[in-house]
Formats: structure tokens, C-alpha cells, sequence
């Protein structure tokens, strides 16, 4: 399907791809306020499957309480909005979840509380973005110029658009240099997460990551954490301190749209090959196994058919 084949389900109805639209003077687009979340779909042989639908469904209304934002769509209503969505738009690889106040106001609050929710659903190809989020080889990082900002001044569990903005200021810097993307230092140095990924590295036999509640709780993290663990593999969450990387001995991202990432450089830091290192390649295969459906229990627990 082409991008004008394809539909928005907003608010309840499907409405052809280009007549989803918002008012350049609506309270969102005026002050950043659109929340968001992006799951990833795979075929399924009764169907498309989503991973961790409903982690995603619920961490979309957490963002929208941390705004206190009422959304006019129940959870019940928007799982059923995707498989609607996903129905009336064959192979699509991505749903987009948005919550919005359309309505125009010129002021920092929003006159009409009305918010929108609406779900798209489409292929990469749909739009021209093969390969952009994640290029072949393993990733390239540098240190950010700033830090992330603390969860007293932003949750990191609000998936919010304007929270986004540095990020991709950073990121646009980063490939101008070469590099893929960045990665986060917090207020005391600490490795934190990347533009729109979760980092792990491998350190004394271990897998490290940043804790619970310092970092958003990305789903693809979640799963990563789990298949780690039914691996053998101990889990430590606990942030590393930047100069820590020099002792690690492998390092990947993971993401909604790249899965499994591993990581070649982080600064001047650089990984020998062969990479990806044995953790990151076997986690990665483990990764491809469930989104397949082939782990019976982990691809039963993570993968949701719709």
C-alpha cells in the first residue's frame, strides 16, 4: 500500500492519510504537547502480531496523565483501534500512537481540553525510511554536548514531543560529525540512554544498564532484560560512569524500530572486532527468534496477536 492508500484511524473513525490533519495553530503544534508511542508489528500466521501491545497502550495513557491530559479514547478503545488501524492497512511494520488537543488557542494552556487520539499504522517503505533508523553497520555514538535533563525537571517516562527536541538537536550534530546518534550523560556523569534508545554494556560478565526510573522503560528493553535473564545472563541495573566504558567489553542499543543494536564506538572508544561482541549476537539471535514466535514462552508473553 502507498501512503495515500493508507488510513488514520482518529477518534474513533478511519479517515484517508491525508486528511489527518492539524491546524498549525492548535494548542499541540503551538507548545509541543503531542504524546506518543510506537510499537512494532511482525506477521503472525493468524495475523499481525505487536510487541508488548499493551505495555505500549499503557505507558501511552501514563504520558498522558503525567500531563494531565484527558484522552477521549479508553484503553479497551484504542487496543480495538489498533486492530482496526492494522486491519485496513495490510503489512504494515509500525503503529504510531498520538494524543493531542486539536483545537486552536493561542495561549499556554488549551481552551477546548479536547484531546484527540489518533493511530497510524504503515510500512517503512510508505515512507521512504528504509534504512534511516538503523544503518547496517553497528552504531556509531558521541558523548552529548548536554546532559539529560533530571526527573525532577521531565519524567522520563513521558513520551511527550517537545521532550524530544534536544535529543534531535544532538542527534543532527552527531551525524553531521559521522556518528549515528548519541548518547546521554546524567547531571553526575553516569551513562544514560541514547536520542530514542535504551544502552546496555557488557562488564564483568554482566549486562549493565541504567536503573528503572532513571531511564524510560522501553518495552525493547524490557524484552532484552528477559531474554537475558532466561539466558544465564546477570542483569545489573545500575548506571556506569562514562569512564567506565574504557573496561567494558561490548555495548548495544535497543529500540522500538532497531531491535537489537550493537555498538562500535562510543566517543573514542572503540570496540574490537568481530562485532557485534558474543553477548550482544546471541541476545540479538534470541531477539529475532521471539519476534518470530519461536520462543515459546517469552514470544507468548511479549507478542500480542491483534
Amino acid at each position: 500500500m502507498g501512503e495515500r492508500e493508507r488510513t488514520i484511524w482518529v477518534d474513533g473513525e478511519l479517515r484517508p492519510w491525508p486528511e489527518a490533519t492539524l491546524h498549525v495553530l492548535s494548542q499541540t503544534a503551538q507548545r509541543g504537547t503531542l504524546i506518543f508511542d510506537t510499537l512494532p508489528v511482525f506477521a503472525g500466521p493468524d495475523g499481525p502480531r505487536a510487541l508488548g501491545l499493551a505495555e505500549h497502550v499503557r505507558r501511552f495513557f501514563e504520558s498522558a496523565r503525567l500531563i494531565d491530559m484527558e484522552l477521549t479514547a479508553g484503553f479497551d478503545e484504542v487496543i480495538a483501534g489498533i486492530g482496526s488501524t492494522l486491519r485496513a492497512n495490510r503489512g504494515a511494520e509500525v503503529v504510531k500512537l498520538s494524543g493531542y488537543y486539536p483545537g486552536i488557542s493561542p495561549d499556554l494552556l488549551p481552551i477546548d481540553r479536547h484531546a484527540s487520539v489518533a493511530i497510524a499504522a504503515y510500512a517503512r517503505a510508505d515512507l521512504e525510511l528504509e534504512g534511516q533508523a538503523r544503518p547496517s553497520r553497528p552504531a556509531r555514538l558521541r558523548i552529548a554536548d548536554a546532559p539529560k535533563l533530571p526527573s525532577s525537571v521531565l519524567s522520563p517516562q513521558l513520551k511527550i514531543a517537545a521532550g524530544y527536541t534536544r535529543a534531535a538537536v544532538e542527534t543532527r550534530r552527531a551525524r553531521a560529525e559521522g556518528f549515528d546518534d548519541v548518547l546521554f550523560l546524567d547531571l553526575e556523569g553516569q551513562l544514560a540512554e541514547s536520542s530514542t534508545q535504551s544502552f546496555f554494556a557488557v562488564l564483568d560478565d554482566a549486562l549493565w544498564t541504567a536503573p528503572d526510573g532513571t531511564v524510560l522503560a522501553g518495552v525493547t528493553r524490557r524484552v532484552v532484560i528477559d531474554l537475558a535473564r532466561a539466558a544465564g545472563i546477570e542483569v545489573r541495573q545500575r548506571a556506569l560512569r562514562a569512564r567506565e566504558l574504557e573496561s567494558t567489553r561490548e555495548a548495544f542499543l535497543t529500540g522500538t524500530t532497531i531491535g537489537v543494536w550493537p555498538v562500535a564506538l562510543i566517543g573514542s572508544r572503540a570496540y574490537p572486532d568481530p562485532l557485534p561482541g558474543p553477548v550482544t549476537a546471541r541476545l540479538a539471535a534470541h531477539f529475532e527468534r521471539l519476534v518470530r514466535g519461536e520462543d515459546r514462552e517469552l514470544s507468548e508473553r511479549w507478542l500480542q496477536a491483534v
